[in-house]
């Protein structure tokens, strides 16, 4: 996994949890887990609005 950004969120794909990062990371296989799987980035929304 690529290191995280400041900004990104993080969710666990067993549990939903969200995670939002606070500082960037350097190193270079950065591996957050939850439930006992690693947390990916939460892909981000276009920002359009439906209505």
């Amino acid at each position: 996994m690529e290191p995280v950004k400041k900004g990104d969120v993080l969710v666990c794909s067993e549990c939903g949890v969200e995670l939002e990062v606070t500082k960037n990371c350097d190193c270079s296989n950065c591996e957050i887990v939850c439930c006992g799987s690693v947390m990916e980035v939460k892909v981000k929304s276009s920002g359009g609005s439906c209505c």
